[in-house]
């Protein structure tokens, strides 16, 4: 990632640092900086345009803690449409104040909370003959990059510049910890811009039999994550 604006920058680390156990940390000199404009989740959170209304219900779309506790559930859970329908005739759940009653109900108000980098889809054409079109379903790499980036879980276990870690100042045994504390991630940053991030991007590929409501049908997932990231987490 690489910076805007140069005048508004604040590095991010000093040059020498402690890690908890007390082993010296020398950081690129070519540190990452923060940089101002940016929106962050919480401000895209509240320029939500129900926002106002949850000024006064926390919960809004929904009616209240319950109300969001069983939706919640029912979005995690691998019911069917048909289930959660069954589900919401029971008698006991139509004693409770739900803001929905029908599963596409339900559906309909979650596609309006705040969501993540949206999925898409488009028919991929081939040069033979197949019994059902080929669908991939994507998300934007750079939105998906950009969320994990933002997402407040992962606020203080990053790292945003490559360092070099030893046992003691004499700085004689080094330590290789995270990815940021690599050979080649130190190279890479010495490549970019004063106060530009490295992101260092990880590809996972694998093969999963989808037996539901698919006819066994088979899908290649393509998983992103960031070498950020502390391996711990």
């Amino acid at each position: 990632l690489e910076p805007e604006d140069q005048q508004s920058s604040i590095p991010l680390v000093p040059a020498e640092t402690e890690d908890s156990i007390g082993r010296v940390v020398d950081m690129h000199p070519n540190t990452s900086s923060i940089f101002d404009g940016g929106k962050t989740f919480l401000t895209r959170f509240n320029s939500d345009p129900y926002s106002a209304h949850q000024q006064d219900n926390l919960y809004y779309l929904f009616a209240s803690l319950d109300d969001w506790k069983i939706t919640n559930f029912l979005l995690k859970s691998r019911l069917s449409m048909k289930l959660i329908d069954e589900f919401l005739l029971l008698w006991i759940v139509k004693q409770m104040t739900l803001s929905f009653r029908t599963a596409k109900d339900l559906r309909a108000q979650a596609e309006l909370l705040p969501s993540g980098p949206r999925w898409k889809f488009e028919v991929v054409p081939t040069t033979h003959p197949t019994k059902q079109p080929v669908h991939l379903y994507y998300r934007d790499a750079l939105e998906c990059i950009e969320s994990l980036f933002n997402h407040p879980f992962f606020v203080d276990k990053m790292d945003f510049t490559p360092f070099r870690l030893f046992t003691t100042a004499e700085r004689v045994v080094r330590v290789y910890t995270e990815w940021m504390s690599s050979n080649s991630a130190w190279e890479m940053q010495s490549q970019i811009p004063a106060g530009g991030t490295l992101c260092g991007v990880i590809l996972s590929l694998d093969k999963t039999n989808v037996t539901k409501i698919s006819g066994g049908r088979v899908a290649h997932p393509l998983l992103i994550s960031l070498a950020n990231i502390n391996m711990g987490v």
